[in-house]
């Protein structure tokens, strides 16, 4: 790729002298460029990118793009600097996405649990998300939920060979930030809306706009209509819905315990048995998603419930670990929304006492830190605030915000010391009991400070008991 042809990809002019010369790679952070690699000066949340031009240029950098060009050599002035980087990306690495089946999925909750099934459901496929990316047995972690469009790109292009599928899961942030511009999306999936994200989005109405950005006029889409945002998605002739009522795919019958769900979907007049290792109401929903997907690409019916029953679980998504008749349940639930969706399941097939650890994250959105507390409280019957990754704010103001919400009739513990919380918790079970360890789920490390140290939820329950997740 040659710099001239820029100027076609982003509408934009490249001086005379650049045109002829052939970009070797693209970077966005000065530290990854070698010879001949164009650089991408991105104004980000926290550093400026032109701060970095001279070092870029220190390590040969053949030109650089920026939205201002001014006292710059060797610069390529472009208006969205984002989507244009995002063009390139796609043009550089020969659009890798338009080789695969790309499958978007968007919304608060589910997008992890539901790409998870589906490369269970589809062979040759990788899912790309919250816990990196994933195909035949390359496991890598990523930065973001959603690559920045350069890296995503080179991902795509490391998984053609092997793969003829690829789940993805598309937050808010890569909709609004153009990560994903010029992915080439044969499948958009919906699953929900609740509060996140409100220290940047600052109201729940952009929030909403910013995931239905994600869906063009005519995108093909897997749109769980019991949702508000669900139903003003949906488009008649490019739409398969699913819900508990009025949709394509629903629930005839279900029943769920500890160690699973039985369920009988309708699924386009046609009846799904399934048994799957998941439990919880909302696991049926993503069960339905996975289900509409399949069915979008034709994949027989006998294919998809044996997956679903073969399917065990997601890292730190419900993730079960039994001792004694007595349950802990890790779990990424760091919404109120979320937290209930856990802690209403848990209830409904817990005999004993349900006990809930759980912090909320630092510089982050403080709004939903007293609903947290809130809804925990008002279900659970044990409530063991820590910290979550409070990250450079005060933990005591974080839990202090917690406390707003939470019900005082209730036994409270505040243990800061995640370690000895999530201990506490399991020394407080007897026989019948559960446990419930919410927020950070998957995730090995805590932030203190700008500091990351390893972390595991699931590390210290396995310790502790001395048992594997189920």
């Amino acid at each position: 790729m040659l710099l001239g042809d820029i100027e076609n990809i982003c509408n934009s002019q490249v001086p005379d002298y650049l045109k002829n010369k052939e970009i070797k790679g693209l970077a966005y952070d000065s530290r990854k460029v070698n010879e001949g690699f164009l650089f991408f000066s991105i104004k980000g949340q926290k550093t400026d990118g032109r701060l970095f031009i001279k070092d870029a240029f220190s390590k040969k950098a053949i030109a650089v793009v920026s939205q201002d060009c001014s006292d710059i050599e060797n610069c390529i002035e472009v208006k969205d600097i984002r989507k244009c980087m995002g063009k390139i990306a796609n043009y550089f690495y020969n659009q890798p996405s338009k080789k695969l089946n790309v499958v978007g999925i968007t919304g608060t909750n589910g997008k992890t649990t539901t790409t998870y099934l589906l490369k269970e459901i589809f062979e040759k496929s990788g899912i790309i998300g919250t816990t990196g990316y994933r195909f035949n047995h390359v496991v890598k972690k990523l930065e973001n939920t959603t690559p920045e469009s350069i890296d995503l790109n080179k991902i795509l292009l490391e998984m053609m060979p092997n793969v003829d599928y690829v789940f993805m899961e598309v937050s808010s942030h890569a909709v609004t930030f153009d990560r994903i511009e010029g992915i080439d999306f044969k499948l958009k999936v919906f699953t929900n809306l609740s509060q996140d994200h409100l220290d940047f989005y600052q109201t729940m109405e952009n929030y909403a706009k910013a995931k239905a950005a994600f869906f063009k006029e005519n995108d093909f889409r897997v749109v769980n209509i019991d949702d508000d945002l669900g139903k003003t998605l949906y488009k008649k002739g490019f739409t398969i819905t699913y819900g508990f009522k009025d949709s394509d795919i629903y629930p005839l019958y279900y029943k769920f315990d500890i160690n699973g769900i039985y369920l009988k979907l309708n699924v386009f007049g046609d009846v799904y048995e399934i048994q799957s290792n998941l439990i919880g109401i909302y696991n049926i929903y993503n069960i339905m998603a996975a289900v509409g997907c399949s069915v979008f690409f034709g994949k027989p019916k006998a294919q998809v419930l044996q997956a679903l029953y073969n399917f065990k679980n997601v890292p730190g998504r419900l993730e079960k670990f039994i001792k004694n008749g007595k349950a802990a349940i890790v779990d990424y639930a760091h919404t109120d929304d979320a937290i209930k969706n856990v802690l209403q399941t848990l209830k409904t097939i817990t005999k004993g006492k349900l006990i809930v650890v759980f912090g909320a994250g630092g510089d982050r959105d403080k709004t939903k830190r007293p609903k947290m507390g809130k809804v925990a409280s008002s279900i659970a019957d044990i409530i063991i605030i820590t910290n979550d990754n409070p990250r450079t704010e005060n933990p005591d103001a974080i839990i202090n915000d917690i406390l707003e919400g939470v019900d005082k009739s209730k036994k409270i513990i505040i243990e800061k010391d995640r370690k000895l919380a999530i201990i506490k918790g399991l020394e407080s079970t007897s026989e019948g009991d559960c446990v419930a360890i919410l927020g950070k789920g998957h995730e090995d490390y805590q932030i203190i400070g700008d500091k990351k140290y390893h972390f595991d939820d699931r590390e210290v329950v396995r310790d502790f008991w001395n048992v594997e997740s189920k």
